[in-house]
């Protein structure tokens, strides 16, 4: 404690030079959090130490991922300790903090994200190292087997068509590894692909021959990946937002070439963590769906052309929503709020309806993969303990097909849903550098009974 004649407090209740003081200050003059004092919210924040306990109790979010402007805070010392992030590197956080090195006075030091936990009281910026990134991504080619793709930890992109290895496709290690790449098959069981490089550009293409041909379509954020779909008619179009947070779209046209860039919505408004998606309703009508940088969902039918905000409690800014079809013909819509929880939308005569939650407490990082598995709707979402659960995704309704992957302790990491007609259903978390950790869901009948039928014939559990 400094002082000069006795206690000199700040004006947040603090005391002027010390570590507690400092962070009100940048939380004034930085996050813009009006407001905060020792009484921020009528608790009692007082030393140190005590700062995760109360910003658990008021039900804001502390974990093990910094974000530009969290407070760091640990248990360490006598009363503890909390500083402000400023930047965050592969593996190290840099913090400003007060007497700590220099008693009573400021200084700065880089140490490893490990030394302290983070209090995103309303954070500045997401860390640059979350995206929104997948082991892999995997879409169904209507024969009981799925293409796949992924960016290894080199940057990388590999692709996969069913029942063969996997390829390269592009130069090794251009490809941004905080990314997915996105895939879509058309009527003609054609793959269409799209990536955003390690550069920060969206290349879109499909095959020709034995090899993927990839044209530069957007810029794009590297931390966002790009989304790819099918319209009315046939023809892919991409979503991509781009490093300042613009949202566009591009449509392949009949004479082969991609269309002029359509702007959605503001400039500068969307989240570039949280990936645009595109999907379908039961009429054909192609949806695309985008957060902001402040947590509002908007969707918008591509044929209609009206940007809508959708209903509903504030949405994660660094979770990627999910956009599904039920084989009812239900359009879904899965995402993870800003809270932790995992929150389910329906579309009604082309209305998008108000959220229900699924049980759970759920990574405000990791994003939801959705499937019908055995005709059912399934999601395989990252908990907050960044353990993988499969749920059913309609609310109030139960599957067998429940299931858990054992932590990998990353709550950053997102699951993926991939089908093997010869071996079943999986559910696929990444580890680390490798991509590999697997759960089966379901597997194929054949598979369990020697006959002649078809592998897709049927599935048991």
């Amino acid at each position: 404690m400094w002082s000069i004649g006795g206690s000199i407090g700040d004006p947040w209740g603090f005391v002027l030079r010390n570590c507690t003081s400092f962070v009100a200050w940048r939380l004034h003059e930085r996050n813009h959090l009006t407001g905060f004092s020792n009484s921020f919210r009528g608790r009692h924040w007082g030393n140190a130490a005590n700062w995760d306990d109360v910003a658990r109790s008021l039900g804001y979010r502390v974990d093990s991922v910094p974000a530009i402007g969290a407070v760091a805070q640990t248990d360490s010392g006598r009363v503890g300790h909390v500083a402000w992030v400023s930047a965050i590197g592969p593996g190290t956080v840099t913090v400003e903090e007060y007497n700590h090195a220099l008693p009573g006075g400021y200084g700065t030091r880089t140490v490893p994200v490990s030394d302290f936990r983070y209090l995103h009281l309303d954070d500045v910026a997401p860390s640059p190292y979350v995206g929104s990134d997948r082991p892999l991504v995997a879409v169904p080619d209507g024969l009981g087997e799925s293409w796949t793709a992924r960016v290894d930890d080199a940057g990388t992109l590999r692709v996969a068509r069913p029942g063969r290895e996997a390829r390269v496709v592009g130069r090794p290690g251009g490809f941004s590894r905080l990314a997915a790449p996105a895939l879509a098959v058309d009527a003609h069981r054609r793959p269409w692909l799209a990536a955003t490089t390690a550069d920060g550009r969206v290349l879109a293409g499909t095959l020709r021959g034995t090899r993927f041909v990839l044209r530069p379509v957007a810029g794009a954020a590297a931390t966002s990946s790009p989304a790819v779909a099918l319209s009315r008619t046939g023809r892919p179009v991409v979503a991509a937002t781009s490093a300042d947070g613009t949202l566009t779209t591009r449509r392949l046209t009949r004479a082969g070439r991609w269309s002029r860039p359509e702007r959605v919505g503001r400039p500068g408004s969307w989240s570039t963590h949280a990936a645009p998606v595109l999907g379908h309703d039961v009429a054909g009508r192609t949806w695309l769906v985008a957060v902001t940088v402040g947590g509002t969902t908007w969707a918008r039918g591509l044929e209609r052309g009206r940007l809508v905000r959708l209903p509903g409690a504030t949405a994660s800014a660094t979770s990627t929503p999910a956009l599904s079809l039920a084989q009812d013909g239900t359009a879904y819509l899965h995402q993870v709020g800003a809270d932790g929880r995992l929150l389910v939308r329906t579309l009604h005569a082309g209305r998008w309806g108000r959220p229900e939650a699924l049980p759970g407490r759920w990574s405000v990082y990791g994003s939801p993969a959705v499937r019908v598995v055995g005709g059912q709707l399934v999601v395989a979402a990252t908990d907050a303990g960044g353990a993988v659960q499969v749920r059913s995704a309609v609310p109030g309704r139960r599957t067998h097909f429940t299931a858990r992957v054992r932590s990998t302790g990353d709550p950053t990491a997102s699951p993926a849903v991939v089908t093997r007609a010869r071996s079943g259903v999986f559910v696929v978390v990444g580890e680390g550098p490798r991509t590999g950790r697997a759960r089966l869901l379901t597997r194929p009948a054949a598979a369990l009974v020697r006959d002649s039928s078809p592998t897709r014939a049927g599935f048991t559990s």
